[in-house]
């Protein structure tokens, strides 16, 4: 490291020891604003998990009229398959149906006994999974348009795109609510660093006459305190990767595991994106820390 950069990392670690509180006081609003930065990249995450774990379990049935023959049923599936958006197509009898039906009902003695054993009243249906719940409309909407849609009596649909529904609005409302508060957050901090780099220069300013005086070119004076605005950008990232990861070994972990999804065979935290979440801090921290110090020495520095 140059003479030039080691005067310079010296001057901007001087700095941020000679303004103490105020210094503590950036780095806590830089480290709220990444933190809350990144506990909603986290939830947008958690939220994306349930989302597609509930999607797997999210079929659309369609049933068949009982004059429907079962080769019949079986070419709509075969056809239906083709499409895009289309993960999987099951086809499911009258007897699977009735079977299906006694399983999940086999505690319920009131509603066995009035079911004919001699006769089966439930259709048959094909169950149609899609890998977006945005497009089950349309995979429906396709089928009752096509030529054969004189097979189909009625589709579960409706009853569907009630949870379809909560699905699009909760992952929106998280996505909106995100960025908003990093936004209010990130302004705030940018704020907080500014006027404590204005600060500094007040207090240093007679330091900065003499180095004007001595011949010391602008960017030589303004360096130091860029660098000490991204130091606190640094320090607050440090901390925020601690504070995150001790609330998600206390209470993440056991709440994602035990109540929304199994992170044993596919976790939703992997390394990958905590990696991520490090690096998403560093670059805001520098960025707005960079920043906001420039801004007060280009207005305040008068160089």
């Amino acid at each position: 490291m140059t003479t030039f950069w080691r005067r310079i990392f010296r001057s901007a670690f001087s700095g941020f020891k000679r303004n103490g509180w105020l210094s503590l006081v950036a780095v806590f609003i830089m480290s709220q604003a990444l933190l809350i930065i990144s506990i909603f990249a986290s939830i947008n995450l958690v939220i994306g998990a349930s989302i597609n774990a509930i999607n797997e379990r999210i079929d659309v049935a369609v049933f068949f009229k009982e004059t429907v023959k079962e080769e019949q049923a079986l070419a709509l599936r075969t056809k239906v398959m083709t499409w895009e958006g289309v993960n999987e197509v099951v086809y499911v009898s009258p007897q699977e149906a009735l079977d299906k039906f006694l399983n999940e009902n086999r505690n319920r003695s009131a509603i066995r006994d009035v079911i004919p054993a001699e006769e089966n009243f439930l259709p048959a249906s094909l169950e149609v999974k899609v890998a977006d719940p945005y497009v089950i409309e349309q995979v429906i909407d396709r089928i009752l348009k096509s030529e054969d849609a004189a097979l189909i009596s009625e589709t579960s649909l409706q009853d569907n795109q009630q949870l379809i529904a909560r699905l699009r609005d909760v992952g929106s409302f998280i996505q909106r609510t995100s960025l908003i508060l990093a936004g209010v957050f990130v302004v705030i901090a940018l704020l907080i660093i500014f006027n404590t780099i204005r600060i500094t220069i007040f207090t240093r300013r007679d330091e900065i006459e003499i180095m004007k005086l001595v011949g010391a070119t602008d960017w030589y004076i303004r360096w130091p305190f860029i660098v000490e605005g991204m130091l606190y950008g640094v320090i607050a990232t440090l901390l925020t990767l601690l504070l995150l990861y001790l609330g998600y070994l206390a209470f993440v972990r056991p709440m994602v595991e035990s109540y929304v999804i199994s992170t044993v065979n596919s976790p939703i935290f992997s390394w990958g994106f905590l990696i991520f979440l490090a690096i998403m801090q560093l670059v805001i921290g520098l960025g707005v820390g960079g920043f906001s110090s420039y801004l007060a020495t280009k207005k305040h520095l008068n160089v």
